[in-house]
């Protein structure tokens, strides 16, 4: 019986030009940061107090959503629907036109820039009817 004996692989050569490359990239990116960080920092003014009995009017940064929007599933394909109020929520029961369907999950708008949220809806299956023979 004959063995064979393996040879071990050579590692592959290191690259002194492209490890000294990297050496000084990181020297440059350590100076830019001590660059930044002593720089001075711009102290930002202070705001003059409101006299009393003045309302200085606030900004809201997220306005109220008005609506939700509805991806339903047909034999087509998907429908995005609008609807007004709040929306319903996960395992309700919605009547629409194609029949009744039910909320899988709640999530964002498919849509881009749209903060209304989205029911993810499923038909629901028809109801077996009872027979006697059964």
């Amino acid at each position: 019986m004959w063995f064979r004996r393996r040879r071990r692989r050579q590692p592959p050569p290191v690259l002194l030009p492209s490890l000294d490359r990297l050496a000084e990239l990181i020297e440059r990116v350590v100076a830019l940061l001590d660059q930044v960080s002593l720089a001075p920092v711009p102290v930002p003014e202070s705001k003059p107090e409101p006299a009393r009995g003045i309302v200085l009017k606030q900004h809201n940064p997220a306005p109220a959503v008005d609506g939700w929007v509805a991806l339903v599933p047909s034999p087509e394909g998907y429908r995005l629907l609008q609807r007004a109020g709040q929306p319903p929520e996960q395992g309700a029961a919605l009547e629409l036109d194609d029949g009744v369907f039910v909320v899988l999950r709640l999530g964002p708008s498919p849509l881009p820039g749209d903060r209304r949220r989205c029911a993810y809806l499923e038909q629901e299956p028809p109801s077996p009817e009872r027979t006697l023979d059964r």
